[in-house]
């Protein structure tokens, strides 16, 4: 390693850093701390009031302190939360779906494809080949003399 000089140790001090993922980290902390505290003066606040709160709908009367609502509502946020989270699961299971169908779709269209463009392929090449045939074997197949038989005695037996 060479020398470092206090120019050196300026620039290392005061260059810029990455500061995107610990900003966020920080950001988070300090929100959390935030609504720990605003919690817990409510709740303090709200034991200390013995006054209760009087409910009614849809015909029925519920009479409440302010930290049983306070906690009526904490709790409507968390099962709101995990809802939202379930419905988000859900929506990204079914969109994951519907691509690997597609793709699928996509993969037996291809392969689809492919089997025709063989099949086409090889009709191809085995006419091609009976076209070879047809011009190299110039031969008269049914005039073939069986074993045994002389030629001119086939010429007349087939007439």
């Amino acid at each position: 390693m060479g020398n470092i000089t206090v120019c050196d140790i300026v620039t290392m001090a005061t260059r810029p850093i990455s500061t995107g993922g610990f900003l966020v980290i920080a950001l988070g902390l300090a929100l959390t701390l935030f609504a720990a505290g605003a919690t817990g003066f409510a709740v303090i606040a709200l034991a200390s009031s013995p006054t209760a709160i009087a409910l009614t709908a849809f015909g029925v009367t519920i009479s409440a302190s302010p930290l049983d609502l306070f906690f009526a509502g904490a709790v409507s946020v968390v099962v709101l939360g995990l809802g939202f989270a379930l419905i988000s699961r859900g929506a990204r299971r079914s969109a994951r779906r519907h691509n690997e169908f597609r793709e699928l779709k996509q993969l037996r269209k291809d392969k689809a494809m492919a089997a025709t463009q063989v099949a086409a392929d090889h009709e191809a090449s085995s006419a091609n080949d009976g076209a070879k045939d047809s011009t190299a074997g110039s031969t008269d197949k049914g005039r073939e003399t069986l074993p045994g038989r002389h030629a001119t005695a086939e010429q007349h037996s087939s007439v």
